[in-house]
């Protein structure tokens, strides 16, 4: 009888040492990783039709970074238009929409875009314990968030403040 090639996974239940062995097949990707790349395939370019830009803050390109994708500007004039999209500081598939308008490099006014009206509630991926797949939960948010961003147009141009806005920061 051939003696059959044992692979890595198989070495890794097999044997008094097994919890000593490291898995060299590659890992799927997070829930959080599987969000990031939705977004950046689909919401980043969305932005970028919209004329905002990656502003020339250090943007950490590592998935544990509450800012992967940087600052976003749209300038006109002296003021600017900002957006961050902030993720869960623990690492959970989670993020919210930061927005806030700038006069020369004073913040004027700062607001959240929720998923929900009148919450403080985060865009986040529900896979109901695995049922739903991570790629279609990732779309799913998206999609939420490109039906809402309408809203943080509207504030941007006119300073309608919609119903899934909520501010950020008290100003006078």
């Amino acid at each position: 009888m051939p003696r059959r090639q044992l692979r890595s996974a198989d070495i890794e239940c097999a044997g008094p040492n097994a919890h000593q062995v490291q898995r060299t097949t590659p890992m799927a990707n997070s829930n959080r990783a599987f969000l990031r790349q939705e977004l950046s395939q689909r919401f980043i370019p969305h932005l970028q039709s919209k004329g905002f830009a990656v502003a020339k803050d250090a943007a950490k390109g590592n998935g544990r970074s509450s800012f992967p994708f940087g600052t976003f500007i749209r300038e006109h004039g002296a003021d600017a238009d900002v957006i961050k999209i902030q993720f869960d500081k623990y690492s959970r598939p989670k993020f919210i929409l930061n927005f806030s308008l700038r006069s020369g490099n004073d913040l004027v006014e700062s607001f959240r875009l929720h998923p929900r009206p009148k919450s403080s509630a985060w865009f986040t991926m529900r896979t109901f314990f695995g049922l739903r797949s991570a790629e279609t939960c990732a779309r799913q948010v998206v999609d939420q968030l490109m039906n809402l961003f309408p809203e943080v147009e509207s504030w941007f141009k006119d300073r309608v403040v919609g119903k899934h806005l909520r501010r950020l920061y008290p100003y006078p």
